[in-house]
């Protein structure tokens, strides 16, 4: 049942948009092994995927007892290792907080909250709301000025098994905005969609981190990254995103039959992500951690990890030198800059350590430089912490055709020629 100013709203969408609705289809992640490079498959049928997902759930309580005294909202401990994120929202009218007059409410996920502010205990005014952290093992803990503050807090907890609709239809209201952009290397569109709908989608809530829903509307091709705030008197849901430039229309497949993926990069990224799978046959040093290229991270990924981006790729000859399969194979120089989190000093210097020592054992890069490990500050200012974040800068030299045969000898390593269930749609 919708509140009444909800109810009102519903009636104007409905006029507006003349009763429209959106079909979101569901896509499965493919990670091309050589490169990293992703792809959204489209999963063929109108039936249900199980898989891996979330689900949502209330707060361990929905207003406070006594004024001043702390309650715990969210699991801590044990009970804090499959929730994945949430939210508390202070209501922003003084009735929906069950009080004569709105007032804060005071919030802390490192033990139990204040009921002011203090250098661990946050402020939510009226109106606002916060994000509750992954595995937040000290939970969270709210508090207030009066008794019996009410207030919303919702959980995400990670669950082996979720089944998700192949294809979802919402009722609301559709809105995109248009922009050229006129660039050195292509004239793009620019469409800035926002989707009004009349009730939650509640698969995006339960949706894992490798599937995504994808809409089409006319020419556009879009998907959420964002809602909006919510205003629980209205009851409609704002969901934002970006629609797909025609620049990256390669990354989204329709029909699994035509995807044939090949190499894409043409640097040295082969050779770095097929880093971490060599273990000396001699005590020596390994790499600890997995190696991702820069901006294709998993989502939400827990340290630790390493991102490796490359820049400033050139060759070193005066002509083109020709490798023994006909193609290009010049002598190459990169810079290379390996992003860490969650590595202590230790591990990072035994990072850079490993790298010398695959160097000097298969010869397939060269150090130009001696590279020093760099700490970077990444502030979550609403914690008071700073990320464990190392940055180290590698100059390199290497053959062309011998990155193009680390990846040969990685997808034989790493890819079976086979179709999944998933893809075919076959029961």
């Amino acid at each position: 049942m919708k509140p009444p100013l909800g109810a009102t709203l519903e009636l104007g969408v409905k006029q507006l948009s003349a009763d429209q609705s959106l079909t979101f289809t569901l896509y499965r992640r493919y990670i091309f092994p050589l490169d990293g490079m992703n792809y959204w498959i489209k999963v063929p049928g109108s039936g249900t995927v199980t898989t891996a997902g979330t689900q949502t759930l209330p707060g361990l309580a929905s207003h406070t007892a006594d004024g001043g005294a702390a309650i715990q909202v969210s699991p801590g401990g044990v009970g804090s290792l499959d929730i994945v994120g949430g939210t508390i929202v202070n209501p922003s009218a003084a009735a929906d907080q069950g009080l004569a007059t709105a007032e804060p409410l005071f919030v802390d996920f490192t033990g139990p909250a204040y009921s002011h502010v203090t250098a661990t205990t946050h402020q939510l005014n009226p109106g606002d709301s916060i994000s509750i952290p992954a595995n937040c093992t000290t939970g969270a803990w709210v508090n207030s000025p009066s008794d019996r503050h009410k207030f919303t807090c919702v959980l995400q907890k990670s669950v082996p098994s979720v089944t998700m609709p192949v294809q979802v239809q919402v009722q609301g209201s559709f809105h995109y905005s248009v922009a050229t952009d006129q660039l050195e290397d292509a004239t793009v569109d620019s469409n800035d969609c926002i989707f009004t709908s009349l009730t939650e989608i509640q698969p995006f809530n339960q949706i894992g981190p490798d599937y995504l829903y994808i809409a089409h509307y006319g020419l556009l091709t879009f998907a959420f990254s964002s809602r909006g705030r919510l205003y629980e008197q209205a009851d409609l849901y704002h969901y934002r995103g970006q629609a797909l430039r025609s620049r990256h229309s390669t990354q989204i497949i329709d029909d699994y039959t035509t995807f044939n993926p090949t190499l894409t990069v043409s640097n040295s990224l082969p050779i770095w992500l097929n880093m971490p799978n060599y273990v000396p046959p001699y005590p020596g040093f390994i790499c600890e951690f997995p190696l991702y290229p820069s901006f294709l991270v998993d989502d939400n990924l827990s340290p630790p990890f390493g991102a490796v981006h490359i820049d400033d790729t050139e060759t070193v000859e005066m002509a083109i030198d020709w490798g023994p399969r006909w193609q290009q194979s010049d002598l190459c120089r990169e810079k290379v800059t390996i992003h860490l989190y969650g590595v202590d000093n230790l591990m990072a210097g035994d990072f850079v350590s490993f790298v010398q020592q695959y160097s000097l054992d298969w010869m397939k890069l060269g150090l130009s430089n001696m590279p020093a490990v760099k700490d970077i500050k990444l502030p979550a200012p609403e914690f008071k912490i700073i990320a464990q974040r190392k940055r180290i800068d590698f100059e390199i030299n290497y053959r062309q055709n011998v990155a193009r045969d680390e990846a040969r000898q990685f997808i034989l390593g790493a890819k079976v020629q086979w179709i999944p269930q998933w893809l075919t749609g076959d029961p």
